[in-house]
């Protein structure tokens, strides 16, 4: 299949489960079965990653009901690892550096991770399908003028299906600026609602090329708040937008060591048995002033 046909399947796919005329009605693509919720949780004061915590340790709420704990997972949970590069003109003097970047990335995995890249250019492509943990790759890239499929590549990423047992990570570099994307915002922003990925966004921008790699107009061009509508997607899996200023490696290992250091909680829901749209808060009551980030709830079917 190729990568612009591999771009358009995924998306009629989504749109298809998501555009229907009521969400709650139909049976969507995302809807977690209530039989076991797992909930990815990062628990941070300032920078550092608070550590040690027990299931006694947290309290959440389905629906507005506590619900009792059964597991607290860290670090052994395997994980499948996309990223995705913005190849468009905003970064075309940075493509040797994304090169060397991604195979410094493999080699941080551990094993029994895997790890996929997507580019995002003309369309959505997969330069480097899913690979275990120390694979030797070799990503060559491109530079496309003015165009910028931000919507579409997130799109395929909160597509993926994990295994039972593993847990999935997004990580996104780019200048925010979607410029060309089928899906659009609302779209996208239902869909991260219902993933169980969790989304980081890095902006990278700099080094721009020619000025024949920047002049291409583009249709259609995202609405002015587009980086608040990739940032507002990331915050409902459970991840955030981070500022640039660092190498894609550096800012995918802290990334990913942060990730490795959250909690996976796990719980049977109990008295929240409607259908449609359960919302989780997580606290951790005894520990003040710390930064909790998790997804924002499920569907049930």
């Amino acid at each position: 299949m190729t990568p612009r046909l591999f771009t358009v399947v995924l998306v009629i796919a989504g749109l298809t489960a998501l555009a229907a005329p009521s969400a709650q009605s139909q049976a969507p693509v995302f809807r977690a079965r209530a039989t076991t919720v797992t909930v990815a949780v990062s628990v941070k004061r300032a920078n550092a990653v608070v550590a040690n915590l027990t299931a006694a340790d947290f309290r959440l709420t389905d629906a507005g009901v506590p619900q009792s704990i059964e597991a607290v997972a860290i670090e052994s949970v395997p994980i499948d690892a996309t990223l995705f590069l913005d190849t468009s003109g905003s970064t075309a003097g940075k493509l040797d550096e994304m090169q060397h970047d991604v195979q410094t990335i493999v080699t941080m995995l551990r094993p029994g991770d895997r790890f996929r890249l997507l580019t995002i250019g003309d369309a959505v492509e997969q330069p480097v399908p899913w690979v275990e943990a120390g694979t030797r790759v070799n990503a060559r890239f491109t530079p496309v003028a003015g165009i910028s499929l931000i919507h579409d590549a997130l799109m395929i990423g909160l597509l993926h299906r994990v295994d039972p047992g593993r847990r999935h990570l997004v990580v996104g570099m780019t200048d925010s600026q979607d410029c060309g994307s089928v899906v659009p915002a609302a779209v996208l922003l239902e869909t991260a609602t219902r993933t169980e990925a969790v989304v980081h966004l890095v902006n990278y921008a700099g080094g721009r090329g020619s000025l024949d790699s920047r002049v291409r107009a583009c249709t259609p061009r995202a609405a002015g708040d587009g980086a608040q509508v990739i940032q507002q997607a990331a915050e409902r899996t459970g991840g955030e937008f981070h500022a640039g200023g660092r190498s894609i490696a550096r800012a995918f290992q802290s990334i990913f060591s942060d990730f490795r250091q959250s909690y996976v909680l796990r719980y049977t829901p109990a008295g929240s048995d409607a259908s449609g749209w359960h919302p989780i808060a997580v606290s951790v009551p005894g520990i003040q002033n710390v930064t909790i980030r998790a997804r924002q709830g499920y569907f049930n079917d």
